[in-house]
């Protein structure tokens, strides 16, 4: 018992399990039973709440109990498989069985943490996305996105694929549907003008029609470089005439509001508002006054950020291209305050941010500027932020160029867009 808080210090006790089979913790080997407790750090680190540490500590338990050998030699696929079969057999009720779950979903990503395995590929739903597609044609455009892959990072490769079907198959799935498709020269532009006429006719935006030509047009010129026979009239087809880009800049006073309410939640009462709002802090903080984008503030990692000159080094960003970007005094002031929260390098990886021990997620920022928005009656987009950085900095006198290179466009044309 501690003189200072009269209770008993935290132990692990020998609890028998309710089912007979799972081996109790006392009687596991050493190697496992601090694995346990590696994991409940690991948890705890990761900004969890004692409630969750402890319910994800059960469906621990109940594995490690089940599961014999060293946790080594335990498969995080195939063996909590098991596990979880073995739970379903035990006529728990299913919102136990669904805590359970979450519980192995969790244990299975620190195993492969701790041990550096690999998360399994996602697979691609190859049959949804070119139903009523030929074979052939199928074959062509897997053919196409496994050489557009090797130009994507390896955590992007699933959404990207995703993204690149997303422009393509419908265009693909129409034409199959209304007419005859036996080779790549029959994707003629009657067959584009009937699919163009069709989405206008639903309401489409323009700007939408135009990115599906865009990435049909691509395929096709991938086709035609391999030496396959495509229609080259096909590739004559112009876009759609839209209208000049509107600067999507977000307005002072939104502006304002959104960092109060920030402000806000940073000293909220509830330590997990308080953490969620410290990270956003430093994210939003970046995008706004250095242009980072969203997928750069996802990628950033510790070894990026230069605290002597106050940059940060953006590698590998769109189009592959390096640049450095600097940051103020608020910036870095948030920056710091997150990163003293942020956790032990022991637990996490190098991701300068980090929700439940994974960088963010694609849409993340976008879900919490929605929050945020609900809360000061704004509707504000990550992107927006960028264009109030570029306004910012053109209202301040910063010279276009300038903008250019510290928002990382290639053309000028982009960086005028965002004034």
């Amino acid at each position: 018992m501690s003189e200072k808080t009269r209770q008993r210090a935290f132990h692990f006790k020998n609890i028998i399990p309710p089912d007979p089979e799972a081996v109790p913790f006392g009687e596991w080997p050493v190697p496992n039973r601090n694995f346990y407790k590696a994991f409940r750090r690991w948890l705890q680190k990761g900004g969890y709440s004692e409630n969750s540490v402890n319910l994800y500590s059960v469906a621990a338990r109940t594995a490690l109990g089940y599961l014999p050998g060293l946790y080594w030699q335990i498969d995080p696929e195939k063996d909590l498989e098991k596990v979880k079969k073995r739970i379903a057999e035990r006529g728990l009720s299913e919102s136990t069985q669904h805590e359970y779950h979450k519980g192995l979903l969790k244990l299975a990503e620190y195993f492969r943490h701790k041990l550096n395995k690999p998360y399994p590929p996602r697979p691609i739903n190859w049959a949804y996305h070119l139903k009523g597609v030929p074979d052939w044609l199928c074959d062509h455009v897997k053919e196409y996105i496994h050489h557009r892959r090797k130009e994507w990072r390896p955590e992007d490769k699933h959404r990207r694929t995703l993204d690149v079907l997303g422009h393509l198959a419908p265009t693909l799935r129409f034409m199959a549907e209304t007419a005859q498709i036996n080779t790549l020269e029959d994707l003629d532009p009657l067959l584009w003008f009937d699919y163009l006429e069709l989405r206008l006719a639903a309401g489409i935006n323009p700007n939408t029609i135009n990115c599906h030509l865009f990435g049909f047009k691509r395929f096709l010129h991938y086709l035609d470089e391999s030496d396959k026979p495509v229609c080259q009239r096909t590739l004559l087809i112009k876009p759609l005439t839209v209208g000049g880009r509107v600067p999507k800049d977000v307005p002072i006073e939104q502006l304002q509001n959104l960092l109060a309410e920030i402000e806000d939640q940073a000293a909220h009462k509830h330590a997990s508002n308080r953490r969620m709002a410290i990270l956003d802090r430093a994210w939003v903080h970046l995008m706004l006054y250095s242009g980072l984008r969203t997928c750069e503030v996802r990628q950033m990692q510790l070894k990026d950020i230069n605290w002597e000159s106050q940059r940060i080094r953006i590698e590998a960003s769109k189009g592959f291209n390096d640049r450095m970007v600097f940051m103020n005094t608020i910036t870095i002031d948030a920056l710091e305050k997150w990163l003293e929260i942020r956790g032990d390098a022991e637990y996490l990886t190098d991701h300068v941010f980090l929700y439940r021990h994974k960088p963010l997620s694609q849409r993340y920022c976008q879900v919490r500027l929605s929050t945020y928005g609900k809360r000061t009656g704004n509707h504000i987009s990550p992107h927006q932020l960028r264009h109030s950085c570029a306004t910012l900095l053109l209202n301040a006198g910063a010279p276009i160029v300038t903008v250019q290179t510290l928002l990382g466009h290639k053309k000028i044309d982009t960086t005028m867009g965002y004034a």
